[in-house]
C-alpha cells in the first residue's frame, strides 16, 4: 500500500470530527487513499466521546463562559480538552484487512510507529492496554477507532504542553454528578511532552512524519477541496449543532 501523509490546514473542531466521518466514509468507498492526516485546531475545545454525557463530563458554565466548543466526536472513549499548539492529534485511515480483527491488538499496532518515534526523540513512552501511549509518570496520550465495512478510522491525540490546570477547571473533575468512571479516568496524572524533551512541537511531527515514512511507503498529500467542502457542511449540519453535541 502506499500511504499519504497530511500535515497542513488549520480547522475549527466541529470541521476536524466531520472530517473523520467524511474521510473514513470515502477510504470505505475506494475513494481515499490509506492516510496519516495531523491536525491543526484554531481553538481550544473538548472532543467529547460519542457516549458520554455532555453534562456529566464538562464544566458547563465555565465552558459557556468561555464560549468552548464542546464536540461530540463518532469514536467512543473518553472527554479530551485540546489547545491549539498544546497537543498533537494524528488520524489514520487504513483498509480494514490492514488492522488487526482483536481490538486491543490494533490499538498497540496502530501506535506502535508513534511510540518509536517518540522514543527516538528522548522520550520514554509505551503502550498502555487498553488504548493509551504512557510515560512512567503518566499517560502521554490516548486512542479511539471507528470501524466501517471496508475502513478503519484510528485516532489518537497526546499531550505535548497541555494547560493541564485549565483542563481541571474545563473537565468536571470531582463534581458531584461526574460519574465515578470518569473520575478515575480523569485524575489519571497527564504527563506533558514538554517535561521531558526540550524538542519542540513541529520537531516532534516531524520525527512522527519520518518514522511513519520510513516504516511504510508514504508520500506528502493534501486534502482535496471537495472533502473540506463536504466537511464544513456537515460541521454546520451537525457538529456544530446542540441537537448533536448535547443529545445524551
Amino acid at each position: 500500500m502506499t500511504y499519504r501523509i497530511i500535515d497542513d490546514g488549520a480547522y475549527s473542531e466541529p470541521v476536524q470530527q466531520a472530517l473523520e466521518g467524511v474521510l473514513a466514509e470515502r477510504l470505505d468507498e475506494g475513494e481515499l487513499e490509506p492516510t496519516l492526516r495531523f491536525w491543526y485546531r484554531e481553538s481550544p475545545a473538548v472532543a467529547l466521546g460519542r457516549f458520554q454525557a455532555y453534562e456529566d463530563e464538562v464544566a458547563v458554565d465555565y465552558v459557556d463562559q468561555r464560549d468552548l466548543d464542546v464536540v461530540r466526536r463518532l469514536t467512543g472513549g473518553g472527554a479530551m480538552y485540546v489547545e491549539p499548539g498544546a497537543v498533537i492529534t494524528y488520524s489514520l485511515y487504513l483498509p480494514r484487512e490492514a488492522v488487526p480483527d482483536d481490538i486491543e491488538t490494533s490499538y498497540a499496532a496502530l501506535d506502535q510507529w508513534a511510540i518509536d518515534a517518540l522514543r527516538s526523540s528522548g522520550l520514554e513512552v509505551s503502550h498502555e492496554p487498553l488504548n493509551d501511549i504512557a510515560h512512567p509518570d503518566g499517560k502521554i496520550g490516548g486512542s479511539a477507532q471507528l470501524r466501517k465495512d471496508d475502513a478503519v478510522l484510528h485516532h489518537t491525540t497526546m499531550s505535548y504542553a497541555l494547560d493541564t490546570s485549565e483542563m481541571l477547571r474545563v473537565l468536571r473533575i470531582g463534581e458531584e454528578k461526574v460519574s465515578d468512571k470518569a473520575i478515575e479516568s480523569a485524575e489519571k496524572r497527564v504527563a506533558v511532552m514538554r517535561d521531558y524533551v526540550d524538542a519542540t512541537r513541529a520537531e516532534i511531527i516531524t520525527a512522527l512524519k519520518d518514522t511513519f515514512a520510513e516504516r511504510f511507503d508514504a508520500e506528502p498529500g493534501s486534502l482535496p477541496n471537495a472533502v473540506v467542502s463536504e466537511a464544513r457542511a456537515r460541521a454546520s449540519e451537525t457538529f456544530a449543532t446542540e441537537e448533536w453535541n448535547r443529545k445524551l
